[in-house]
């Protein structure tokens, strides 16, 4: 016969066991009580809240709804209906809800905390990521909770506003220094690293007290996947560089110096980097995740291919300095080609290890959605390379034109194209209400029918714009390389 125990006894053992994360556990101990306290609305949140952690979102939603039904008034009752509204995907009830919670309770900090979450899952446009902020601050002055700091710093990210995510992160982990969601959120901040310094140690610890903590393995893994892209992007400013070099034409012995010296500085701090990366993560733990198939082999391949490329076409690029294309300018091209590959390959393991812990219904949605882009930092460093190969347009327009400068502005529209079409690809896999290049203007017109079509052609505009900058840098850079402005020709 099932022990009756009163609510207050109940709550404190359902407390212990989602601090656990043992949510099967949670969700026995309450259906073996609901027969003794089934018209209590505090059972039926308890009960939609393990639901919640055992990832039953529907099964929640009919705990939150009976809760509600018996205390129609509490926040405590509409809060479960609102976590349950947020696991389906279902944006748009959750935030009307959300909004209906703060307007009746609007002096609890957790209020304006599930409005920032419900705006932040719905991020029809921009101004719900401001609102979201907002409101994630507001439930910050009001309860300083480390949940609070995560989620403030989250938005502050997301708005491109990185120099209040590591305020707000430095602020949270000054109160809460183990928290494992602030120490996880540092890597997905840009700068994050200069706030807890080595990261990889403290994820660590957290994978040495919890080994099956999924986003912490996830997060650990991803650390020699961001040197290898990181590398790779270095590699590709070496190539920019050179190339906007030849364009004046040094003399041969200079010129071969400076192809080497950049060589010999680059490998020295590949060297160096690898050894520090090394230091922090797991014995052995870099290497293998490097000839992983499924993670860094098909990176850190392409990464070391395109640096004999490189070298071999800047070194003979520079014993051949003048404008004509020479062997060296032509090496410089498949260069690119698999230096972008190799982006591609890094940016699709990073992606499935970001969402390895997700729902299996949900898994290849978010995954087209980490591919797709958040926020502008998403392709931070692909703008600083079409910034570069901008500059590099307008130098050699200026004077004529080379060989080796057409193979680097070429390299750019190869990196754009790919990307682009990468991009292009996986927005198809995104529906228009999270699509987050789609306005909230295609997604609430009276149009019916003609809505999704809207929602897909506004969402298209950017990779419109992105396509023609990759067909003018790729079709110029290739006439410079091969024909146009040549000198002589």
């Amino acid at each position: 016969m099932t022990e009756v125990l009163d609510l207050a006894l109940l709550t404190s053992r359902f407390e212990v066991l989602a601090a656990q994360q043992r949510a099967a556990d949670a969700i026995d101990l309450l259906e073996g009580q609901a027969a003794h306290h089934g018209d209590e609305p505090l059972f039926w949140v308890l009960l939609g809240r393990a639901l919640v952690m055992d990832r039953r979102f529907v099964d929640a939603e009919l705990a939150g709804r009976r809760a509600v039904e018996l205390a129609p008034d509490a926040a405590a009752t509409q809060l479960t209906l609102l976590l349950a509204l947020i696991g389906q995907r279902r944006a748009d009830e959750a935030v009307g809800l959300a909004w209906s919670i703060v307007e009746r309770h609007g002096e609890d900090a957790d209020d304006h905390y599930w409005l920032s979450r419900a705006l932040l899952a719905r991020r029809r446009d921009h101004q719900d990521l401001v609102v979201a902020h907002q409101a994630a601050r507001h439930a910050l002055s009001l309860k300083a909770d480390a949940g609070a700091f995560v989620q403030a710093a989250q938005t502050a990210s997301l708005l491109d506003d990185d120099r209040e995510a590591r305020a707000l992160l430095a602020a949270g982990l000054a109160q809460f220094p183990q928290d494992r969601d602030l120490l996880l959120l540092s890597g997905r901040i840009k700068g994050g690293d200069t706030v807890v310094g080595p990261r990889e140690e403290l994820v660590g610890g957290i994978l040495r007290s919890s080994p099956l903590d999924a986003p912490a393995e996830a997060d650990l893994a991803s650390s020699p996947l961001r040197w290898v892209r990181g590398r790779l992007f270095l590699l590709w400013y070496h190539l920019l560089a050179f190339a906007l070099l030849a364009i004046v034409h040094l003399p041969v012995p200079v010129l071969l110096g400076v192809a080497l010296l950049g060589a010999g500085v680059h490998a020295a701090l590949v060297v160096r980097d690898y050894r520090r990366l090394e230091a922090v993560l797991p014995p052995g733990y870099l290497r293998e995740q490097l000839t992983d198939p499924e993670r860094g082999r098909t990176g850190a391949a392409a990464y070391a291919v395109a640096a004999v490329l490189m070298l071999a076409g800047t070194v003979l690029a520079a014993v051949h300095p003048v404008p004509t294309p020479g062997v060296g300018d032509v090496l410089l091209v498949p260069a690119a080609v698999v230096l972008a590959l190799g982006l591609l390959s890094v940016e699709r393991a990073l992606a499935r290890l970001s969402v390895a812990g997700h729902a299996e219904d949900r898994r290849r949605q978010d995954y087209h959605l980490v591919r797709f882009g958040d926020n502008a930092a998403s392709f931070r460093r692909y703008w600083l390379a079409a910034l570069a190969g901008i500059v590099l347009v307008m130098v050699t327009a200026g004077t004529g034109g080379d060989a080796t400068a057409g193979a680097g502005m070429l390299s750019v529209g190869i990196l754009w194209t790919v990307k682009s079409l990468d991009l292009a690809f996986h927005s198809r896999g995104v529906d228009g209400g999270e699509n987050p290049w789609v306005t909230g203007l295609a997604l609430s017109g009276p149009w019916q029918t003609r809505q999704p079509v809207r929602a897909r052609i506004q969402g298209a505009r950017f990779l419109l714009t992105l396509l023609l900058v990759c067909c003018f840098t790729s079709f110029l850079g290739y006439g410079i390389l091969i024909g146009g402005f040549i000198e002589g020709s």
